[in-house]
């Protein structure tokens, strides 16, 4: 197989992995074909994300393209990022293989999942008096 310079680069110098302490969002996605899972950290400020981390356990490519993801969203409204598209992730990574690219699949699934969750926390009523969390 063959993997562009930039996927290489990710695999091997991952940016942004590792926990977050209390995030905003929490989202994962897996891939049932090999295992492979993806899970996405969010801090969210004014509507745009501030910081994000991911852990990643998986094949090269969905490591790669996880970093990849953490690059894609830093600094983007969580709107926008209902829409992340595997197409979007594949980019990132300067193309996948055929059969690897399910990397772009899982990530921007997991993406989409932690501002889904973002999302729901900020609807869901307060331990203190039901109020909205803003």
């Amino acid at each position: 197989m063959n993997y562009s310079e930039t996927l290489i680069e990710h695999f091997r110098n991952p940016r942004n992995a590792g926990m977050m302490r209390d995030p905003d969002g929490v989202g994962e996605e897996t891939f049932d074909g090999c295992g492979d899972l993806a899970r996405f950290y969010l801090k969210v400020v004014d509507g745009r994300v501030a910081d994000v981390r991911f852990q990643t356990y998986g094949c090269g490519p969905t490591i790669a393209a996880s970093s990849a993801g953490t690059e894609l969203a830093t600094g983007r409204p969580v709107s926008d990022l209902l829409r992340l598209s595997e197409q979007e992730v594949t980019a990132a990574v300067d193309g996948l293989p055929d059969e690897r690219r399910h990397a772009a699949q899982v990530v921007a699934g997991a993406i989409r999942a932690a501002v889904l969750d973002y999302l729901s926390r900020r609807k869901a009523p307060s331990l203190r008096g039901g109020q909205e969390h803003v």
